[in-house]
């Protein structure tokens, strides 16, 4: 298909030159027009099979009855609210109006081709600084977060494959840190596969790899000593077993049979006992079971709610790991973020630890983020 999110620009910077409820009505009314005659002209009856032609019409109609809605809700706010200017809430329509019809646009595409493509990009940052005369003491710092993930889907009828990949970069100078000018804070690359064959409705069986690693050094504080370095430790593991998926946007996979490794590169600076490997070893072999859920939640527009769970255990020891990222939209290319990460591994006893304790970290952020289809 031809018609593009592309087409909305230009009637989008003609209707922010208009300052009259009338002006936008008539302008609206001539772009769905417009919208339709290039989706008819586009993708014809006889190119478009019965399935596709309920979908669009569909689609069509319930576009139609949100623009209906829109169009009343603004007319009642320019003449209730007295504080805001009609331009700037005109804006604010308009904005939500074209972001509906990308979406639509984007739902047709989709009805072409079985693959779904997504990529984001965020860059999110925090600076605090502190006089040396401060009353109550502290130092100044600076911190940054680099993100960048994408997806490539296949969506069958009967048979999925889901590949995801991720890296997180992030860093941040202490000025009570004399010996690194930068400290690694955040380190992640990771790519995750997995492929459904359905059995029954919403049960598929189930096969999945994940690999996960580190790409730069980490330091304890005022030491040359490392924390984690260059594929210091690489993971990776394999699964089999059963993938449900009772609702839009959640599944919860149990796979009985379950293969992990950790390897340690640089067994000289890396302490390998902070990754349940006994000191002296450089590879840990595993087979165990793996409890994996993931869930994906957007109650509005400007909300997004991700939660990942991961259960392993080799009948000995236990690890658990959740992750909690919220997203918050404030433009197209301004977001916050709120991230929440405890885990606990029965098989990692730090130094000067007797047993293993839960490890947890938090994140505030704000900065650049874009999403691309």
């Amino acid at each position: 298909m031809n018609v593009t999110a592309q087409k909305v620009y230009p009637d989008t910077f003609r209707l922010q030159e208009q300052h009259r409820t009338a002006d936008i009505d008539l302008l609206l009314l001539d772009m769905i027009s417009a919208q339709s005659n290039e989706l008819h002209a586009a993708d014809t009856i006889d190119t478009l099979t019965a399935a596709e032609i309920m979908r669009l019409d569909s689609i069509k109609r319930e576009m139609a009855q949100v623009d209906s809605m829109r169009e009343e809700n603004a007319k009642l706010a320019i003449q209730k609210v007295e504080n805001i200017s009609s331009v700037e809430i005109e804006k604010s329509w308009i904005k939500d109006v074209e972001e509906d019809r990308n979406d639509v646009l984007r739902a047709i595409r989709e009805m072409r081709t079985p693959w779904r493509r997504e990529a984001t990009l965020m860059a999110q940052i925090t600076q605090t600084y502190v006089t040396d005369n401060w009353y109550q003491g502290g130092s100044s710092s600076f911190a940054g977060l680099g993100i960048a993930k994408g997806q490539i889907n296949y969506i069958g009828e009967r048979f999925t494959w889901e590949n995801s990949g991720e890296w997180r970069i992030g860093g941040s100078t202490v000025s009570a840190d004399s010996i690194h000018k930068v400290n690694t804070t955040d380190d992640l690359f990771r790519l995750y596969t997995k492929a459904n064959l359905k059995i029954v409705q919403k049960v598929f069986a189930s096969f999945s790899a994940e690999l996960e690693t580190r790409l730069l050094p980490t330091y304890k504080s005022n030491s040359h000593k490392l924390k984690s370095g260059p594929f210091s430790p690489f993971r990776f593991t394999l699964a089999a077993g059963i993938d449900y998926k009772p609702v839009k946007g959640l599944s919860v996979s149990v796979y009985p049979l379950s293969y992990k490794v950790v390897h340690i590169m640089d067994t000289a600076r890396v302490p390998v006992t902070d990754y349940g490997l006994k000191a002296g070893q450089q590879t840990r072999h595993d087979v165990g079971s793996l409890i994996r859920l993931e869930h994906q939640w957007k109650p509005v527009r400007e909300v997004a709610l991700e939660t990942r769970f991961y259960l392993y255990t080799n009948y000995k020891d236990v690890e658990i790991d959740l992750e909690v990222n919220c997203d918050f939209i404030i433009n197209k290319y301004l977001s916050a973020r709120v991230m929440l990460h405890p885990r606990y591994d029965t098989s990692v006893i730090m130094e000067g630890d007797k047993h293993a304790k839960i490890q947890f970290r938090e994140l505030i952020s704000l900065g650049f983020a874009h999403k691309f289809h």
